[in-house]
Order: structure tokens, then sequence, then C-alpha cells
């Protein structure tokens, strides 16, 4: 028995939302150091309040699902928020395409269970 389908919404719906969201702030991440330096700070203090955001939307996912990408995602976004902080923008863009490879892997169970019963 697969999960139950209002949590297979639930979860394929903010996996998606998630999943735009952070590959926004991965387009944002690879820019940060193309900007003049005296920027920087302000857009690393930016896009750390945009992960914070995020995050917070990937922990109400668990919260709500209980699917375990989610509670990942949300761990590995603590760790893109504190490599940003510390200027390694690289690393926290490879942090943040984790996380997308685990809502991606949130969706793609939540889908199976979704399209088995015909919904989609």
């Amino acid at each position: 028995m697969g999960m139950d389908l209002k949590v297979a919404l639930a979860s394929y719906t903010a996996a998606e939302h998630l999943k735009n969201s952070l590959i926004t702030v991965s387009q944002l991440l690879a820019t940060v150091p193309s900007y003049p330096e005296a920027e920087r700070p302000g857009a690393a203090r930016m896009l750390v309040s945009l992960l914070g955001v995020v995050r917070g939307d990937a922990h109400r996912a668990y919260q709500v699902t209980g699917e375990q990408p989610f509670q990942r995602t949300t761990e590995t976004l603590s760790e893109a928020i504190s490599l940003t902080e510390s200027r390694e923008y690289d690393q926290a863009a490879e942090r943040v395409g984790g996380a997308i490879s685990q809502v991606t892997t949130a969706a793609q169970g939540a889908w199976g269970q979704l399209s088995a019963n015909g919904l989609v």
C-alpha cells in the first residue's frame, strides 16, 4: 500500500513548489561571485533570507506529509545557509542542487501514487 492520496497530493504540490524555489535560489547563488566585491555581502544576506524561507517551506512539507526527502531538504538547506554566510557560494549551490534532487524524489513517489489511482 502506498501513501494516502491526500498525503500524495500534498507531497507532490509541495515538491513542485520547492523545486521551483530551489532552482531560482540556485541561479541566484551562481550570480553572486560576478557581483562587485562591495555588493556581495548584501547579496549574501538576501540569499540567506530567501534560503530560510525555502527551508521553512520544506519543514512545513515534512510536517504535513512525514516524507523524509523534505526533512533531508530542510537539513541540506541549513548547510547551504551556513555556506552562504561563509561566502562559499559554489558549495552552497551544490547543496541546493542536492535539495533539488531530494524534492524531485518526493515528487516522483507522490506522482506514482497519484498516477496509480488515475488522478494524473
